[in-house]
């Protein structure tokens, strides 16, 4: 992949020049981009109790403002999902950043419900944009593409987690909360405009733009159920905590601290981010089974914290539940590209980011319509049952895979 226009060259029968050499600046630079434009994904979480509070929004608005980022990740993927291989890395990179840096603009300009909706939407966007090509360009930058690929996928946990925090610190601590979390990310995305300086990996191709095929052949279709399932629980943990945290700490703990919100996320993001370096060497089937029986553990520790209004163990429960999901990720995401034909990891890979997403949206909502019509209690036990049920069933379909041999290996 490192060479992957000389490639494209050469199979056209044209000379392969050669590419120029990668400045040392390169793989922290792409790094950097990746790791504030997730922040902003987070940015918002602490706030929103704020702007609850101003527009009067009930938990389900809330809640559907949150979606509205996903739903922004999810077009862009599949609208764009190959646009970084036709224009090039830096041709959507940098127009990535516009956008992340116009939804908070849009944050800031329009503190109104519509206004909340497009900031994350646009939010959304960014973030589709930026994960595809950043990771591509990191593997292709990169002395070791495998290990690129770890980068990629610990920043993207890693970001998502200190935009929580970094906003929840400013939120508590600063003035004009509705307002200077957004401008400090601004401020953060201008470094990378360095990305302009960095040499291109692609030879830019001719031709539309078509949206990402999703596809599933009958021959991975269980451990591609496994892996699906089992990274819609996880995400619909973590979307949990970065949607409606600040309503478990309201009335559930007593807890009013916008500090508190942030280190919540950040307690689970971060967490995902860590154990995905610790799961380097398990397999993608061992770290499915962990991950999955971790989530409900965390879960369960979630539930006691909230029932006896004690905050360290809901951060317990936040941490080994974001482990779980964090090693759910990875080895779902592994287990779905080893299992696969070459000419068909993208298709299922798109499946497996969208039903990650679709965890992050769908369960979040039902729980705060819980929320509008009953007990903190009831949704809480509810969303836990339904995310446990999800687990023993991923935990089942991959038992039962057996011992079978991968199609292909993907190195960690």
């Amino acid at each position: 992949m490192r060479a992957n226009g000389q490639r494209r060259l050469a199979a056209a029968g044209a000379p392969a020049p050669a590419l120029p050499a990668a400045p040392r600046a390169a793989v922290p630079t792409v790094t950097y981009v990746l790791f504030v434009v997730m922040a902003g994904g987070t940015l918002p979480t602490p706030v929103y109790a704020l702007y609850a509070q101003r527009l009067h929004l009930s938990p389900p608005v809330v809640a559907l403002v949150f979606a509205a980022y996903a739903v922004g990740i999810v077009a862009a993927l599949l609208l764009f999902g190959g646009l970084s291989d036709k224009i090039g890395r830096r041709a959507t990179l940098v127009p990535a950043l516009v956008v992340a840096a116009a939804s908070s603009v849009v944050f800031i300009a329009l503190p109104t419900l519509p206004g909340l909706f497009a900031g994350r939407l646009l939010s959304g966007v960014s973030v589709g944009l930026t994960t595809g090509a950043a990771t591509a360009y990191l593997r292709e930058l990169h002395p070791s593409p495998p290990r690129a690929a770890l980068v990629a996928s610990v920043t993207n946990m890693a970001g998502l987690g200190s935009g929580a925090l970094l906003s929840g610190v400013l939120v508590e601590y600063a003035p004009s909360p509705e307002v200077l979390p957004y401008t400090v990310l601004i401020a953060l995305l201008l470094p990378g405009a360095a990305l302009a300086l960095l040499p291109e990996r692609v030879v830019a191709r001719g031709g539309g733009i078509r949206p990402q095929r999703i596809g599933v052949p009958p021959a991975v279709r269980r451990p591609f159920t496994a892996a699906a399932v089992a990274v819609f629980a996880s995400f619909a943990l973590l979307g949990l905590l970065a949607a409606l945290a600040g309503n478990f700490l309201v009335e559930g703990l007593h807890n009013h601290s916008r500090l508190a919100v942030g280190l919540v996320a950040f307690s689970a993001f971060g967490s995902a981010g860590a154990a995905q370096l610790l799961a380097v060497r398990v397999t993608p089937r061992a770290g499915l089974v962990a991950g999955m029986t971790a989530v409900p553990v965390g879960l369960a520790l979630i539930v006691a914290g909230l029932s006896a209004a004690s905050l360290p163990a809901f951060l317990c429960g936040s941490v080994l539940g974001g482990a779980g999901a964090g090693t759910s990720f990875k080895s779902g995401l592994a287990l779905v590209t080893s299992q696969a034909a070459p000419d068909r990891v993208s298709e299922l890979v798109s499946g497996y980011f969208v039903a990650a997403y679709l965890g992050l949206t769908v369960p979040v909502v039902g729980v705060a319509v819980l929320l509008a019509e009953g007990t903190l209690m009831t949704a809480a036990g509810v969303f836990a049952g339904v995310v446990t049920v999800l687990c023993l069933g991923s935990i089942g379909v991959t038992a039962a895979l057996g011992n079978r041999t991968p199609t292909r290996r993907t190195p960690p």
